[in-house]
């Protein structure tokens, strides 16, 4: 397809978030170029657990059925172990089921559904500017190799994660990381008892999260204490197998690379500007302790698309007329994120989750009622229930 001298959307990122917006815009009769710098399918950093509200978000998105096709792994719930011994589980609704799947087998299933919804996608191409016109942006400058070509649109949509590069020119990030964490994952078989949950095991200085992905395989995320992933890069792979072993996982066999990525903590200033929106991690990001990642990428896909369609059919795409998107983000994602930071507080503090697991050991529907929360099936306040908090204190 020859382009166009300028693109309703170009997407920059093709993970889930810009995969889903693209897919959106496009099947609304957008001119949609979806880019990546990676050729699919591609491995991620990432626990790669779509939660049960994600799920419908595949459904709503259109793409269940492929990814159901894909065969990946039901999750029911979660069981969480403390330092000590000290423990709870909680399982999703009677009819709810997360899902486990590895990133490269779901990020091209999605970056296909956005070629079938009509979006021109192109891998390898690594943005490396933003196009402005004074304060508007108004395209991007891609490259490969030593080539480059500039790519015009009327909005530009970040969703390049962590590192994004459509959030750093346009300025928005508001202070630099705190919480210095970094994530290794990678693939292992014969990590038995797990069943239909998944697990996560904590202790002083970071998390071990372990979870069915389908095929015999596991996904295992550790998260340790460390600043930017070159802290561990160099030895990520032997950091990561005696975590295996101090984690009580000598049994399984690694089966692929490990990965790094951090750290979590990129607060952003605001999610619009004149001619771009940002989704997914490039939207801001905070501890990746309760996985709930794919489901936001996917959700603030749907509430950008909403916005940014709008925006267009007016024919204003200023940060004023984009601006109902990061009102509406800040709604869907804010109490969760201050849940994220509440949790973060038990994690780095030990006894007192351990005192905390034992207590919700012995209240099951309390242990439910969280992981129905970090499940995305209700809403933060549920917590707040009287019976609830009065069923915890006593």
């Amino acid at each position: 397809m020859p382009d166009p001298a300028v693109w309703d959307a170009v997407v920059v990122g093709a993970g889930p978030a810009g995969a889903a917006i693209a897919a959106r815009l496009a099947g609304e009769g957008f001119g949609v170029l979806l880019l990546d710098r990676a050729e699919f399918p591609r491995r991620k950093a990432c626990g790669e657990c779509v939660s049960p509200a994600g799920v419908e978000a595949l459904r709503s998105l259109g793409a269940l059925s492929a990814v159901l096709a894909a065969g990946p792994a039901p999750l029911a719930g979660w069981r969480i172990r403390a330092e000590g011994g000290a423990g709870f589980a909680g399982r999703f609704p009677e009819g709810r089921t997360g899902l486990g799947i590895a990133r490269e087998t779901l990020d091209a299933i999605l970056v296909e559904h956005a070629r079938a919804c009509g979006a021109e996608v192109r891998t390898g191409l690594r943005v490396r500017d933003l196009l402005r016109e004074g304060e508007r942006t108004c395209g991007v400058v891609a490259g490969r190799g030593g080539a480059e070509v500039a790519l015009r649109a009327r909005v530009v949509v970040g969703a390049d994660g962590l590192r994004s590069v459509v959030l750093r020119r346009l300025g928005l990030v508001r202070r630099a990381p705190r919480l210095r964490k970094v994530a290794l994952t990678a693939h292992v078989r014969g990590a038995d008892g797990l069943a239909d949950t998944g697990e996560l095991r904590v202790r002083a200085g970071g998390c071990l999260g372990i979870a069915p992905v389908g095929e015999g395989r596991a996904n295992v995320s550790v998260v340790v204490a460390g600043g930017a992933p070159g802290a561990v890069a160099g030895g990520a792979a032997g950091c990561f197998d005696r975590a295996l072993r101090g984690y009580g996982l000598e049994g399984v066999e690694r089966v692929d690379e490990v990965l790094a990525t951090g750290p979590f903590d990129w607060p952003v200033r605001c999610t619009v500007a004149d001619g771009a929106v940002l989704v997914g991690d490039a939207a801001g990001y905070y501890d990746p302790f309760t996985g709930q990642g794919i489901f936001r990428a996917l959700r603030g896909a749907e509430l950008a698309a909403e916005a940014v369609g709008a925006a267009l059919r007016r024919g204003d795409v200023s940060a004023a007329a984009l601006s109902g998107y990061d009102r509406a983000r800040r709604r869907a994602f804010g109490p969760g994120e201050r849940l994220q930071q509440v949790i973060e507080a038990f994690v780095s503090r030990p006894r007192a989750l351990a005192a905390a697991a034992r207590r919700l050991d012995r209240r099951p529907e309390a242990a439910d009622a969280l992981i129905r929360v970090t499940g995305d099936l209700e809403p933060v306040r549920s917590l707040l229930d009287p019976a609830l908090l009065f069923r915890l204190v006593w």
